[in-house]
């Protein structure tokens, strides 16, 4: 696994990661039985599009789909994305660059107008879904190890 992935991202502030710091209370809800993977724990979550999923009160996931067209969700996944020190953007055309090229450890295609991309990242599970077009319309980081192994597990065969 590469974990040397240089300046770009500060992992200290995934762990410091909480919807409160991007939404108000009222543009949020908590679901106390939440399951992700497989893998029960707490949401919070921004309608089915911007989910904080946690374990032990630890944030174990992030995950931002289906925001493009609403400019309101593309805003807060973009200033989601700006504080953990990410350079592109949802909705905007994704540009290949050192830390996030041909090096993905998988690849796989859920939608037919997209592709998501898995990548090794300082430890954790890094996804990134781009359609056709270019743009980067999904975002999904996960630190716990047994949501990795649940969410790599399909190409184990």
């Amino acid at each position: 696994m590469n974990r040397d992935i240089g300046n770009m991202y500060e992992k200290q502030r995934f762990t410091t990661l909480d919807i409160e710091q991007f939404l108000n209370t009222n543009e949020y809800q908590v679901i106390d039985d939440f399951s992700y993977a497989e893998i029960e724990g707490i949401a919070k979550v921004c309608g089915y599009q911007i989910v904080f999923f946690y374990l032990s009160d630890n944030i174990a996931v992030l995950s931002i789909d289906d925001v493009v067209g609403n400019p309101f969700l593309v805003d807060k996944a973009n200033q989601i994305l700006s504080y953990l020190d990410f350079e592109f953007k949802i909705g905007h055309p994704f540009e290949l660059t050192e830390q996030f090229n041909h090096n993905y450890i998988f690849k796989y295609s859920i939608y037919e107008d997209e592709m998501n991309y898995y990548y090794d990242f300082q430890g954790m599970l890094l996804v990134l879904g781009i359609n056709w077009q270019g743009d980067l319309v999904s975002f999904e980081l996960v630190k716990d190890e047994s949501i990795i192994n649940n969410r790599l597990e399909i190409f184990a065969t």
